[in-house]
């Protein structure tokens, strides 16, 4: 595998983003878009798997987070971002030649709702949608977390006050300790206010994300024991997205790619060859 690494600025704001390029004949073009505690640092025990397997993957940061952005106010909208993620997409395919092509869009937790909102926008350029451990569009049915409307942000708050807690709060969230470097990395997302206040935007019950408006394969994988997936998931799931392929990795938490890696590599190598 070869990585390159990139980034795309759209009216002052960068989106980060890296190629990697397969081992072997170029079969499948695939966004892994980061939820925001992700880089594309944690992406690498699934790289292998799907390089062998002729993909082409982006490794991409939402917009507004990641090193070198200072915007205060990222795009809080899943359309937005879904614009600019496009332009990366479209980048990539003028690269390559032979027009725009078809993308098998993967996304994990918070940033499901860009990848249904990339759909919405472009449906003839996407082959499927992978959500990995996918938290809801707070229009689906109301907010990302219930309780208060602010209860999101007060998570958050509690979460990113010090490295400490936030190291706490994903030992819950995946279920069990994580390295120390992996934590780091994360943490390190969060390095200016910008990033804050972009995550806390993402829990905005305003933003309205609309369901595929008609079939696209779809497959959702989530952890039996995430504390940070609802109780009624797969009902949330099939009201915006009907006909998704629902599966549950019993024992994992929110980073099944971290922890429970070798089956998430087996569910996302049989959904490949499956859709082609």
């Amino acid at each position: 595998m070869s990585r390159e690494n990139r980034a795309l600025s759209f009216r002052g704001l960068r989106v980060n983003f890296s190629i990697e390029w397969p081992e072997a004949h170029l079969r499948h073009r695939v966004l892994l878009l980061c939820s925001p505690f992700l880089s594309g640092f944690h992406w690498r025990k699934i790289l292998p798997e799907l390089s062998e397997l002729g993909c082409l993957c982006v490794l991409a940061e939402l917009p507004g987070f990641g090193p070198g952005n200072t915007v205060s106010a990222p795009p809080r909208k899943s359309a937005v971002r879904s614009q600019m993620l496009w332009g990366v997409l479209d980048e990539v395919d003028a690269r390559l030649g032979g027009g725009n092509a078809l993308w098998h869009l993967a996304a994990h937790g918070a940033a499901w709702p860009t990848v249904l909102a990339m759909r919405a926008a472009q449906p003839d350029s996407v082959r499927s949608l992978i959500g990995i451990s996918p938290l809801m569009p707070p229009r689906a049915r109301g907010r990302f977390f219930g309780g208060r409307g602010d209860g999101g942000e007060r998570i958050l708050a509690r979460a990113l006050a010090t490295p400490a807690s936030f190291s706490q709060f994903v030992t819950r969230a995946a279920r069990r300790p994580l390295p120390d470097y992996v934590v780091e990395r994360m943490w390190a997302g969060f390095a200016h206010p910008g990033a804050r206040d972009a995550l806390a935007g993402m829990l905005d019950p305003a933003d309205d994300v609309p369901a595929p408006a008609d079939f696209c394969p779809s497959i959702a994988i989530w952890g039996g024991s995430d504390p940070l997936m609802p109780m009624d998931a797969r009902e949330r799931l099939a009201a915006l997205v009907p006909d998704v392929e629902a599966h549950i990795i019993r024992p994992a938490g929110h980073f099944p790619m971290e922890t429970h890696s070798r089956a998430l590599r087996d569910y996302l190598r049989g959904w490949l060859k499956y859709v082609g």
